[in-house]
């Protein structure tokens, strides 16, 4: 290696380091900083300046302008209730590093030292800038990172879905009401508790929380990483505003095969044999969730639609509309945004005719 890349090597490693301090550098002042100014505030921890021009460029972002209007309205749409929502919707695991990374074990701290305060702010404004408007988070998430700044500092609209995490049935309504509180939009009820209950034998506390959320106004979800959950909701003629089930082919290399594959394993310590759960799978039976949910009159978020990262953008997303989801919800960094709406779009266009008719 040349002293010259070396050194910009070392330049690039020790501005990434210094990430974690921008959140707090930039929280000083609620103003957008001019270009010039922001070196001083934040030169250590965005890489380029491209990366700081971009940061005061979404700061001053205007959504309500005609031309971004405009470009927001290219984004394919779809209703939740009375939520006119993009069918591409935020993730909520990079924000809070679940990265579901297998054996890499580095990834989430990566993650973590890139996804600070401000660059997750930064990618929701960029997302809205080009049509996805909601994001899916946990209460802890909110306050964890303080996203009520992108509301109140930035001049964001985003529509917080949230992800109401516990399997404490006694405890839900606290937590739903927390969520609200905060300012959340839509709820569901965690795909974790759906499943964990199903398993139990518990099914009675899945119509507990569906009632529970029902009772307040607001768009309601229930959420499983199993079909059998849905299932059951279906056969008990349950009526939620909507779905969210994973999505996804098994296809590729980290796939265990089918005859290994246990309900609960996602629950369970991660298995040391290749042919057995390595937090690598979210679709069981993809053939079988398809074909079920193709008569479920109600609209359907698919989500690990690239089995965190083991399937290409492209292929997952197409793979996820055509068989019948009318949304994706998808974890991004603030650059994967503008590719993943342009393959949204690509793949709704494309899947126009599929069997599961759109909502």
């Amino acid at each position: 290696m040349s002293q010259e890349n070396a050194a910009t090597r070392r330049q690039f490693l020790g501005a990434l380091g210094a990430l974690p301090t921008f959140g707090a550098s930039a929280q000083a002042s609620a103003t957008p900083p001019a270009a010039d100014s922001l070196d001083a505030a934040a030169g250590a921890a965005l890489v380029s300046r491209a990366d700081r021009l971009e940061y005061v460029r979404l700061r001053k972002l205007d959504l309500t302008a005609p031309e971004t209007v405009a470009r927001q309205q290219q984004m394919p749409a779809g209703r939740i209730k009375d939520l006119r929502l993009g069918r591409l919707i935020g993730g909520s695991n990079l924000i809070g590093t679940n990265m579901h990374a297998r054996d890499l074990k580095y990834v989430n701290a990566l993650s973590r030292n890139y996804n600070t305060e401000d660059r997750v702010l930064m990618t929701m404004k960029l997302s809205e800038e080009y049509g996805s408007n909601a994001i899916i988070l946990k209460h802890t998430n909110f306050r964890q990172l303080r996203l009520s700044r992108y509301w109140d500092e930035w001049g964001g609209k985003m529509r917080w879905i949230a992800d109401v995490i516990t399997t404490d049935i006694d405890r839900y309504e606290k937590l739903l009401a927390e969520h609200l509180e905060l300012g959340a939009a839509a709820a569901y009820l965690w795909g974790g508790a759906s499943d964990i209950w199903y398993h139990q034998g518990k099914q009675d506390n899945i119509i507990r929380a569906f009632e529970i959320m029902k009772a307040y106004d607001i768009p309601v979800g229930i959420c499983a990483h199993r079909l059998e959950p849905i299932a059951f909701c279906v056969k008990q003629g349950l009526t939620p505003d909507f779905y969210m089930l994973t999505l996804h082919h098994d296809r590729y290399w980290s796939a265990h095969p089918k005859e290994k594959r246990r309900f609960s394993e996602m629950y369970e310590p991660d298995s040391p044999h290749h042919d057995e759960y390595h937090d690598n799978m979210f679709c069981h039976e993809h053939e079988r969730t398809i074909e079920f949910m193709r008569d479920v009159p109600v609209p359907w978020i698919a989500f690990k639609v690239m089995a965190a990262g083991a399937i290409p953008a492209q292929e997952g997303i197409r793979f996820a509309f055509e068989n019948g989801a009318d949304f994706v919800c998808l974890g991004m960094f603030d650059w994967q945004v503008r590719e993943d709406v342009e393959l949204v779009k690509q793949a709704v266009a494309a899947t126009q005719n599929r069997p599961r008719r759109w909502f």
